[in-house]
């Protein structure tokens, strides 16, 4: 009998694995970390769509923690019931082995890493057992008290679980970015966005609590998203995700908001594990953001009933009267995203938007219609770009963004100058103007004191259509 092995070294030691056990051989990949993950867990990657466990194998084998070579090799190996990745230094060949030639170490039903060697000229080669790299069993460390790991989907929220796989295959989500790591929020748990202001600290009240903000005369509770996590703090917080938790309103500071993302339910890869958990899952980075992991955030998990109850000492009558008000007034109030066409405020109803891209110029189409300004591929689908600023007769400013939305189900992409956050307006402040077949405002509503001027669609549907004519 024989055996195929793949040679690698590792720090200058050689080492083996079966051929029939490694399915990839590749470069380096971006590895996004997972908080309370055990010590030989350097993060997760993403490997041709799949969201794998990198293994620190070197770790593993009791050596130094590894430092990634960039001329090293990535190794997608199979353990009998998972695949995992791990970092080596460098792939050398595969040879056929006759299984005379390697000296087993004792009792194979213990799993060993280290299961056996052989010669190879003058080094000796130790062959290692994929299945000793099976990390299902592993456990969050370091997780503080009452709080919930990254390492899998609570098994107290399995009915909430079930109700979302239930729901229509349509997940809007808000992505943001912290610690400089990517995260999304489900849409409906976002009530606002809202710049950070001063604020009020609250000795006592745990280190990811950042203080009381202002917001519209009511106070607020901030709390650090990465300081929740358990990533450190490594920017000052921008932005403030108004969130309803518990029927109280709260505030997650983040360092950035990425925008907007609509994914489809199946493309949220679940962690498998039997643990509270902070994040439902992983989604594909998107944009800028591609190749890196954008992990789906749990509000359950993220803030459980213990955590909320240690807060609401600090949750002053105030803010239980801004969260009453919020669910009085929920009917009444409209949910947009806004943005600059030239110098005006604009802003879309938030059931519109598909998602917001990064800007990047388009291609032109021959002979096209004025009113298009080529065509981009968003996500593998190729969409007509139409300048808003152009078809309002708005002077440009600085071009950063498109505004991708749905027409009969088909993308187009709207180009504005600079987005800017989620707003509600109440509908008692908006109103009608003159609306005809080549109007695309046709409301205007008042927020903080300021217009904001509300656009549709229904224009720009049919000038669209007039272009493909």
């Amino acid at each position: 009998m024989s055996t195929e092995l793949v040679i690698f070294d590792i720090r200058d030691n050689r080492f083996a694995l079966r051929a029939s056990a490694v399915s990839k051989v590749l470069d380096p990949l971006v590895v996004t970390p997972l908080p309370y993950a055990p010590p030989e867990v350097e993060g997760l990657v993403n490997v041709a769509g799949s969201v794998l466990l990198k293994i620190d194998l070197g770790l593993c084998l009791g050596m130094p923690a590894a430092t990634v070579d960039a001329e090293g090799n990535l190794l997608v190996v199979m353990t009998g019931h998972e695949s995992v990745a791990v970092q080596v230094d460098r792939v050398h060949n595969k040879i056929t082995l006759d299984d005379g030639a390697i000296t087993p170490y004792e009792d194979d039903k213990l799993r060993n890493l280290v299961c056996g060697e052989f010669s190879l000229g003058e080094r000796m080669v130790l062959v290692l057992d994929e299945r000793a790299l099976d990390m299902r069993e592993m456990s969050p460390t370091g997780v503080p008290e009452n709080g919930g790991g990254l390492l899998g989907l609570p098994a107290a929220h399995e009915s909430e679980k079930k109700t979302t796989e239930v729901v229509a295959a349509d997940l809007p989500t808000v992505t943001v970015e912290d610690s400089q790591e990517t995260y999304a929020l489900h849409m409906n748990h976002v009530q606002e966005i809202v710049e950070m202001g001063p604020l009020t600290v609250l000795p006592g009240a745990g280190a990811e609590v950042l203080g009381l903000m202002q917001l519209r005369g009511q106070a607020l509770l901030v709390v650090s998203l990465a300081g929740l996590l358990g990533r450190p703090v490594n920017h000052q917080p921008r932005f403030v995700l108004v969130v309803n938790v518990q029927g109280l309103l709260l505030g997650l500071a983040v360092a950035a908001i990425l925008g907007i993302e609509r994914y489809a339910r199946d493309d949220v890869q679940a962690i498998g594990g039997a643990s509270d958990s902070q994040l439902e899952g992983w989604l594909n980075g998107a944009a800028s953001r591609q190749g890196h992991m954008t992990g789906l955030l749990s509000m359950s998990g993220l803030l459980s009933s213990e955590t909320m109850a240690r807060y609401r000492r600090f949750l002053t009558q105030h803010t239980t009267h801004m969260s009453q008000n919020a669910d009085k007034s929920a009917s009444t109030v409209r949910r947009l995203l806004s943005f600059k066409l030239g110098t005006e405020r604009c802003a879309l109803s938030l059931g519109t938007i598909d998602r917001v891209e990064e800007y990047s110029p388009g291609i032109d189409l021959p002979d096209g219609d004025r009113n298009l300004s080529g065509v981009i591929q968003i996500k593998g689908e190729i969409a007509p770009v139409v300048d808003l600023r152009s078809m309002l007769g708005i002077t440009p400013v600085e071009t950063s963004s498109y505004v991708v939305v749905r027409v009969d189900g088909e993308p187009w992409a709207l180009v504005v100058d600079r987005i800017e956050r989620v707003i509600e307006i109440e509908e008692r402040h908006i109103t009608p103007v003159r609306n005809q077949s080549n109007d695309y405002l046709n409301e205007v509503g008042k927020l903080d004191g300021e217009l904001v001027s509300l656009l549709t669609l229904e224009p720009l549907t049919v000038a669209a259509r007039q272009t493909m004519n």
